[in-house]
């Protein structure tokens, strides 16, 4: 498949694909709105679970292996009008921050909400990776910051 057609088909499923990232977070919002602090874990379970089906598609369509490599999972988003700027790469981090609208809509929310639905990546980049990774949302819109900045890294073995 060319680069034209998948840019071209990007741009056709571009509004449905936010839609549906717009009615995740609207839910999640709901719940959140209702229920408080107590649902956040429900919400990061749902998104986990949704994390591991994402790293089922995501890692056919991966070229090599490694961290770097899912990096440009974040890439794919500049198709859907979300561009990227990653910050830092290596081959332990993935350290990026992107522009406002959240993909979510959880402007104005809470920043422990944005790290909930943000266990959706963190469960799809350990799959990948075949080894736990943990994320540190740095800043969100979600808390009332300007931008979003997000750190994924390989989580440090304990040694006995």
């Amino acid at each position: 498949m060319s680069k034209w057609f998948g840019k071209r088909l990007a741009k056709v499923f571009t509004p449905m694909i936010l839609h549906n990232f717009r009615t995740i977070g609207s839910l999640s919002r709901a719940f959140y709105e209702k229920y408080g602090f107590e649902a956040l874990p429900i919400i990061s379970r749902v998104m986990g679970e949704a994390g591991v089906e994402g790293a089922k598609m995501a890692r056919s369509r991966l070229k090599g292996g490694g961290i770097k490599a899912v990096s440009k999972l974040f890439k794919m988003y500049e198709m859907f009008n979300m561009p990227v700027e990653m910050i830092e790469l290596t081959d332990e981090i993935i350290h990026f921050r992107h522009e406002p609208p959240c993909p979510f809509g959880l402007e104005e929310t809470s920043k422990e909400l944005c790290e909930a639905m943000e266990a959706r990546e963190e469960k799809m980049i350990s799959i990948i990776l075949g080894e736990e990774v943990e994320v540190k949302v740095i800043k969100c819109v979600a808390a009332g910051d300007e931008y979003c900045e997000v750190l994924y890294a390989k989580r440090r073995r304990k040694t006995s």
